[in-house]
């Protein structure tokens, strides 16, 4: 059945609820050349926000190249640099001589083939010798630059999944150094937690990218945006959902624009004419229940002392050191404590914000209290 809620694939910009000002900062970041870093945790709309930014920059008279590169699978800095070179061939070539031109001119050092393609679902490739001579790894290494100049025109480089990529002390040299190319940084993570962050590593005072790159943080999107778009979309299948209705489900949600779009299309599917709190309730328990064995995967790779730490922090705990608290949930002493909140911070569960300790999926934090921690507990 065709449902107007979105949120198996990032928005494309005419769907994009909010965040208005956040796209216009990162359009006019991009534009001038700023480096920028989008981070947040998943499923809270970079991508989508990445993607309403760059058609406002497509519009410009003299628009630049933009090569988007994911870093999930790339493992080694050589492996960058390949994945990267054919990323951008793909954006400025489009036949076999246009390849072959462009390898001539900026990179004879490697030289490398062109897989040419038998079968629709193939495509044009780079292939390189493996393993390269230190000369041609240099060439690889300054390509883009070498294509902006090769070009005469910016290049905006954006790169997923950065958090996953290991960062040689070369790729940092050589970034800082290139002219006309402009990066965009997207990772997953926590951005605000006093504790472990790959962001803050990054990043950070003293860290290879300080300084680098300017963080643009995502917006909350208004309540008042989400229960205006759930009443909307119910309306233009004749279908009727109350405003106290569309706020539950946000609010149940905590903003959280993933889950706000699912949720709100359970409750799509269940309702026929006129939403009431039988169909609300029954959507809750189905995603819930959607959502089970992932979770429970999560806790299977859980301490007990780590799980014990979260029934505390479900059932709002605030002195989680306190003698009364450790006795409670069988925690060994505050040292113990410390070094399960650091775990589950590593594990990316929860974050510190303003030294107290917080889930960081708002459906986990809710399946936790309202499923998994409703089991009789025996110390």
């Amino acid at each position: 059945m065709n449902t107007p809620f979105l949120y198996t694939r990032p928005l494309q910009p005419n769907e994009m609820l909010g965040r208005t000002s956040g796209t216009n900062w990162l359009a006019s970041n991009l534009q001038k050349g700023q480096h920028t870093v989008i981070w947040d945790h998943p499923k809270t709309g970079k991508s989508s926000l990445i993607n309403k930014a760059l058609s406002h920059i497509e519009k410009m008279d003299k628009a630049p190249v933009v090569c988007r590169l994911s870093c999930f699978n790339i493992r080694s800095e050589n492996s960058f640099y390949a994945a990267c070179a054919n990323a951008l061939f793909h954006q400025v070539a489009n036949t076999l001589g246009e390849w072959e031109d462009l390898i001539q001119r900026l990179l004879p050092a490697c030289s490398p083939q062109v897989f040419i393609p038998r079968f629709q679902e193939e495509e044009m490739a780079l292939l390189f010798e493996n393993p390269l001579e230190e000369e041609a790894v240099e060439e690889l290494a300054v390509f883009p630059e070498r294509l902006t100049n090769h070009l005469n025109k910016q290049i905006i480089l954006v790169l997923d999944s950065f958090h996953t990529l290991d960062i040689s002390k070369r790729m940092i040299r050589l970034w800082k150094k290139m002219k006309g190319v402009t990066f965009l940084f997207c990772g997953t993570g926590s951005v605000h937690s006093s504790g472990f962050s790959i962001y803050r590593q990054l990043f950070g005072y003293g860290m290879p990218f300080h300084k680098f790159a300017e963080y643009i943080p995502l917006e909350d999107i208004e309540e008042k945006e989400f229960t205006d778009y759930i009443i909307r979309n119910f309306a233009k299948a004749g279908r009727v959902i109350s405003k106290d209705f569309a706020e539950m489900i946000t609010r149940k949600m905590e903003g959280h624009p993933y889950y706000v779009q699912c949720f709100a299309d359970i409750c799509f599917s269940n309702t026929k004419g006129y939403m009431n709190e039988s169909m609300f309730l029954n959507g809750l328990e189905e995603l819930l229940e959607i959502f089970r064995q992932p979770f429970e995967y999560i806790c299977q790779g859980l301490s007990t002392p780590q799980i014990h730490f979260l029934r505390a922090l479900a059932d709002n705990e605030e002195q989680l050191c306190s003698q009364e608290v450790l006795e409670k949930y069988n925690l060994a002493s505050s040292a113990h404590v410390s070094r399960v909140r650091s775990a589950l911070e590593k594990k990316n569960i929860i974050e510190i914000v303003r030294k107290k300790p917080r889930f960081i999926d708002p459906l986990f934090s809710l399946w936790f209290r309202e499923r998994f921690n409703k089991t009789y507990w025996i110390p």
